[in-house]
């Protein structure tokens, strides 16, 4: 069966990505050992795991997978990942907990959410260590909308009720004495980037919560500017409350963790190889890194590589070593609980598994 990354029912992307056809290339084979030799009595290795991914078409959130699919650390790891799921975070939650899919890039909120529905989820290693959700308002409002709460009575675009998006947007909104779905108008548009631009560009929504690629496109093409750049240090402080916040990970469930570790530790020991070569590299080598595989390519479509590189410019700071940090963990629980995104409070023990990535302040 070939491999796809594809959109989920009722969402069509752009383009389906074929792994197989396009992926790493293969190692080359070994020379004939004579008999007897070590070559010919090692042990040949077992069949690589295949694995199904879902994430949302998320720069910030993909990137570690992405260099780990280019640089291959997934085979070296013994594993094929043949299929990611690129939609709305809401069905791919939906997905994950149905068990139709064992891994996951997701949002914070995603976690408590499943585990209080009856699903219990763990996140096994961070992707991302901030918040990546910026405020962008169309140009044509510049003059009339100078704070969050000048957003009274407008539209504001998220992907859905319960993604990271919509929670970002209700602390935003909220912090700033604007009631969502009665202050404000909220507008769900999907997963796909290019319908979230253009329902900024054309006026559909007056704002959006946005993330990458989606922001820098925005600002590059003058459709909007940033009224909370959450990229900014200072600005991050302001709206999150810290400097950092354990926001994105990879997540699977308790019954997966039971079932297959070494393939969890393994896939974990991927995106630490990812991110450690994220923070040892420039903004460039990264850009040629992802740009060069035609099929990780496919997530940068339509921008060209001189804003891939300062986009990833942007955000590389972002990008720890995986270990999942208690303290950033405490920001995004009491952002959860303030601004009532879940019903109510889960430990961090119930939310990550620390065996495999750590544990860190």
């Amino acid at each position: 069966m070939s491999a796809t990354w594809r959109p989920p029912l009722g969402i069509v992307l752009a383009t389906t990505l074929v792994l197989a056809a396009c992926g790493p290339a293969p190692a080359a084979a070994p020379s004939p050992s004579a008999p007897g030799s070590a070559a010919a009595s090692a042990t040949p290795r077992p069949p690589k795991d295949q694995v199904k991914l879902t994430s949302v078409l998320s720069t910030e959130l993909n990137l570690a997978t992405l260099v780990g699919y280019a640089k291959d650390y997934f085979g070296e790891e013994n594993i094929e990942v043949t299929d990611i799921l690129l939609g709305a975070s809401g069905t791919l939650r939906a997905a994950v907990i149905a068990k139709e899919y064992d891994f996951g890039l997701f949002a914070f909120v995603h976690d408590p959410i499943a585990r209080l529905a009856g699903s219990p989820w763990k996140a096994v290693v961070a992707t991302y260590d901030r918040e990546i959700f910026s405020l962008l308002v169309r140009t044509q409002l510049k003059d009339k909308v100078k704070t969050v709460a000048d957003l009274k009575g407008m539209n504001i675009g998220v992907t859905g009720p319960g993604s990271g998006s919509w929670a970002m947007a209700n602390v935003y909104l909220k912090k700033a004495g604007l009631t969502p779905d009665k202050d404000v108008n909220i507008v769900t548009l999907g997963g796909d980037p290019s319908v979230i631009y253009t329902a900024l560009q054309s006026g559909k929504v007056d704002a959006i919560s946005s993330w990458e690629p989606i922001t820098s496109r925005v600002l590059e093409t003058g459709a909007g500017f940033a009224l909370v750049s959450i990229w900014d240090p200072k600005a991050h402080q302001e709206w999150v409350g810290s400097d950092h916040a354990l926001g994105f990970a990879l997540m699977t469930r308790e019954d997966v963790i039971a079932s297959k570790p070494d393939l969890v530790k393994r896939m974990v020991t991927a995106h630490q190889k990812a991110l450690a070569f994220i923070k040892a590299s420039t903004a460039d080598t990264l850009a040629d890194t992802v740009l060069k595989n035609a099929k990780t390519a496919e997530q940068f479509a339509g921008l060209d590589r001189p804003l891939v590189v300062k986009l990833i410019d942007r955000i590389k700071p972002g990008y720890g070593t995986g270990c999942l940090s208690k303290s950033g963990f405490d920001v995004e629980m009491n952002i959860a609980v303030t601004y009532q995104l879940t019903k109510q409070a889960i430990t961090f023990a119930e939310f990550g598994d620390t065996r495999y990535a750590g544990e860190c302040p």
